[in-house]
């Protein structure tokens, strides 16, 4: 048994379901690689976490390959090796098909199914090395609810979400074998920035916390390595309820 901290990747870090997965990483032991868009609010989330493993930060864009290859080097070099990977980084908002631009197109592609490939690829070596020390390592992806039940307004967001729980499907098929689980995590609307459009008619006190999402990923890591979870769906009360008259 190493006695080297077991480490984690996650991506979109700074905030919301992100820094709450990092939150309950740190308490159960892994030191940490954050990763996001602003340095100072990955700072302020590292602060919090208070004393225990190393916590790094890194900042840039998942839409450019060349900080894929820098977030994956800088964890390596502090590190050697990853026990879990996170990709929890996504971008949303809410348009009629017929309002979609290239731009927004984009934007959704390259952070949430590029990046989350792209990231996982780069990753597998440090996965593999964790897994030699450990005999087991972890791939989390963050997809949604809408990744498993297109909805209105949300058609790319929807397609690149199907796009993360069909290849974490894949990847459970092809890495069975190999000591690395794979999860998709599945949740509705969490109470984050992301939910701002439907604060209107949704109290916070009715969305999923996003401590909801750290606590669903903990039992993953705690299930004995025999038992893998493939995936998790976490829904409010009413989600995928039919409607009236349907």
């Amino acid at each position: 048994m190493s006695s080297q901290p077991r480490t984690a990747i996650v991506t979109g870090a700074s905030g919301g379901i992100g820094s709450a997965i990092a939150a309950m990483l740190h308490e159960e032991g892994f030191a940490l690689t954050l990763v996001g868009r602003d340095l100072d609010k990955l700072a302020a989330v590292a602060s919090s976490f208070g004393s225990g493993p190393p916590v790094h930060t890194v900042s840039g864009s998942l839409a450019e390959e060349t900080f894929l290859d820098q977030i994956v080097a800088e964890h390596s070099a502090r590190y050697g090796s990853l026990d879990m990977l996170v990709n929890n980084a996504g971008v949303a908002g809410n348009r009629e098909v017929g309002e979609i631009t290239a731009e927004f197109l984009d934007e959704q592609l390259a952070v949430n199914l590029r990046a989350v490939i792209l990231l996982t690829s780069k990753s597998m070596p440090l996965l593999e090395a964790a897994v030699q020390q450990r005999k087991s390592a972890q791939i989390v992806n963050i997809a949604s609810n809408a990744g498993k039940r297109g909805e209105a307004s949300l058609a790319s967001y929807s397609a690149t979400k199907f796009g993360v729980v069909g290849f974490t499907e894949s990847l459970h098929d092809e890495l069975s074998t190999s000591g690395i689980k794979v999860t998709a995590i599945c949740p509705g609307l969490v109470n984050t920035a992301m939910a701002d459009d439907y604060r209107d008619s949704v109290g916070a006190d009715e969305m999923i916390a996003p401590s909801d999402i750290a606590e669903a990923i903990r039992m993953t890591i705690r299930v004995s390595r025999s038992c893998v979870v493939p995936e998790i769906v976490l829904l409010r009360p009413i989600e995928w309820r039919q409607p009236e008259g349907a």
